[in-house]
């Protein structure tokens, strides 16, 4: 019973680790850059992305575990391919905060985020075919990520 466990339980470490950087380095670029920065009036405040992030994780970390597991034994090359797309998606994910917050780009950062949501969108069309609850879970992170691209364009344009 625990062994089928592990596999979720390491990608959730992962993947928890992975946040707990991009908000490391979210919280100490804050203040004063991102404070100063003009908002859109759609922006929600700053105490809404902890929570919404942190359920987004474990929805992406339950969709590829389930697809994971489905296909470890029946197409056990698609599982290995699978989960590196995703741990890939995740430095993709990762790296936005560093190049919106760490580096100030914001158009740069952007084009980050495009590449994030083609990168969601892969993984969620490999997990249509295979399980659709993954898919399922993938939808509000998709759509949270394609309303941060409009904060984030949104953004670059009035600042």
């Amino acid at each position: 019973m625990i062994k089928k466990y592990k596999s979720l339980i390491l990608i959730l470490l992962v993947t928890f680790f992975s946040s707990s950087i991009a908000g490391y380095v979210t919280r100490i670029n804050l203040d004063p850059w991102y404070q100063s920065l003009n908002r859109l009036p759609i922006s929600p405040p700053d105490w809404v992305f902890a929570p919404v992030w942190t359920t987004l994780y474990a929805f992406m970390s339950i969709a590829i575990w389930i697809v994971y597991e489905k296909t470890k034994v029946s197409e056990p090359s698609f599982s290995k391919k699978i989960i590196k797309i995703y741990f890939y998606h995740l430095v993709i994910n990762l790296t936005w905060s560093f190049v919106f917050f760490y580096y100030h780009l914001i158009f740069a950062a952007f084009i980050n985020i495009i590449f994030l949501i083609i990168a969601i969108s892969i993984l969620m069309f490999l997990y249509l075919p295979r399980s659709k609850i993954s898919f399922i879970l993938m939808v509000p992170y998709l759509l949270w990520v394609i309303f941060a691209s409009v904060l984030n364009f949104g953004l670059y344009l009035i600042n």
